[in-house]
């Protein structure tokens, strides 16, 4: 299973909750489940009827050169329908993960009280929602786990005619992607890379020069106990295997497995590293100088962690040109529990209207969505200008040296690197690997 950036228990994000925001914004389906495995228990073979890898819950592994249509287990709601009001609209997410000022925005638009559920990660999201502890109206999702959960019958299939913003404001290569071709089940929420984030007025490499700018991690002597890797299975071990120019990052070969995990001990000796997922906060304020990293940690970091009287310029990132970069996006979708089914699909389409989706990144999570309106060359100025706000501060210039954290449609398509579903096999394996590395060199 992918693990992301939002996973970080009741710690993740505290930072965002200490800003009030600047408010800155922009002008039968049922006989093909039977056949692929209706559950969300692993289904014990590797390989479905036509001998082609799948899932944990039994449908073809997507690749971003590999694209799937997953099979409709009901009809989608019909068009046309008034929206249900009264009672509670539930979202549920990560603990701060949704600018909740937003969310009774959308309730007293339409009549409803929202109410914001949290899980711990996505697994256990999952599993509460498989075990019908939780009833919520619509879901964040991510690309990894829709084999199981459309297998499951967990969510419910779309009907775009409520959700013409995904047409009309996301980037070309999330409105019909390759892991859920022609939407059927998701439409898209944030976007984020794989990099290196650094002190500059610490580290003395220009890492972006390097040959290997991932080599640093193993030249970090100077920096013994400054030096962090994201605590995530697939992120760790992806890093050791493009180190090596393996560009695999969905491998199932052991023997690569076995080299990376390998790799990823040395790291002990040579820096004593450590792994965590608070860099958006240790790495802005000096606290920890060089960390693996998600592009929306230099952007949150930024505007919440670095300090006033701390230039802008001290906080670099790095990553990877196109094809070897892990990039990913995450998702919403509608919950089968749902009891007011017109109502979550304006949902989906409110979050994608660009002040509210802008309003959300800006203001609040810190991780881009992929809005067509996003200007990436006045992106920085906005950034500015929230920072200013948040720390009463009179940055003039854009922060340029955050332009290395900013996406655009580019960086996705057939040919990006995306930590995508496993085989059940394949993912025992990864799992395995990193609890190797986690006992030590």
């Amino acid at each position: 299973m992918t693990w992301h950036p939002k996973e970080r228990g009741g710690t993740r994000r505290d930072f965002l909750m200490r800003s009030g925001g600047a408010a800155l914004g922009l002008s039968s389906a049922g006989s093909l489940l039977a056949a692929c495995g209706n559950t969300t228990s692993p289904s014990g073979g590797a390989t479905g009827s036509h001998g082609q890898l799948v899932g944990p819950g039994g449908l073809p592994l997507a690749r971003p050169d590999k694209r799937v249509t997953l099979p409709m287990w009901e009809d989608p709601i019909e068009s046309g329908l008034e929206p249900e009001t009264g009672g509670t609209f539930t979202v549920f997410n990560y603990p701060a993960y949704f600018w909740k000022k937003l969310l009774r925005d959308f309730g007293k638009k339409y009549g409803v009280t929202v109410q914001y559920t949290p899980f711990d990660n996505i697994s256990s999201g999952i599993q509460q929602l498989a075990a019908g502890s939780v009833q919520p109206d619509v879901m964040e999702m991510t690309p990894d786990n829709l084999d199981q959960v459309v297998a499951g019958k967990l969510i419910k299939p779309l009907n775009l005619d409520y959700i013409p913003n995904l047409k009309k404001n996301v980037w070309p290569e999330l409105v019909s992607p390759f892991y859920d071709g022609g939407s059927h089940y998701t439409v898209p929420y944030t976007t984020y890379a794989t990099g290196i984030l650094w002190r500059g007025d610490k580290v003395s490499e220009d890492i972006a020069s390097m040959q290997q700018p991932w080599d640093i991690f193993w030249q970090a002597e100077a920096y013994k106990g400054k030096t962090a890797l994201l605590s995530e299975n697939r992120e760790t071990i992806a890093m050791a295997l493009l180190r090596k120019g393996i560009t695999d990052i969905n491998t199932e070969d052991p023997k690569l497995i076995n080299q990376a995990v390998a790799d990823l001990k040395e790291l002990y000796g040579i820096c004593n590293v450590k792994v965590g997922d608070v860099q958006y906060q240790t790495v802005p304020e000096g606290t920890a100088w060089l960390n693996q990293a998600w592009s929306g940690d230099q952007l949150a970091g930024y505007i919440y962690y670095l300090p006033a009287n701390t230039p802008s310029s001290v906080l670099q990132y790095w990553k990877a040109p196109k094809g070897h970069v892990p990039v990913q996006n995450d998702c919403f979708s509608i919950c089968s529990t749902t009891k007011k089914p017109v109502l979550a699909h304006l949902f989906l389409n409110w979050m994608l209207e660009n002040e509210i989706a802008f309003s959300n990144f800006i203001n609040f999570n810190g991780y881009q969505p992929p809005l067509n309106e996003i200007d990436p060359t006045k992106l920085l100025d906005q950034l500015r200008k929230v920072r200013n706000a948040s720390w009463g501060t009179n940055d003039t210039a854009p922060p340029e040296n955050l332009s290395t954290a900013i996406l655009t449609n580019d960086d996705f398509g057939p040919d990006s690197l995306q930590e995508m579903t496993l085989s059940s096999a394949g993912n025992a394996l990864w799992q395995n690997g990193y609890s190797d590395f986690q006992t030590g060199g």
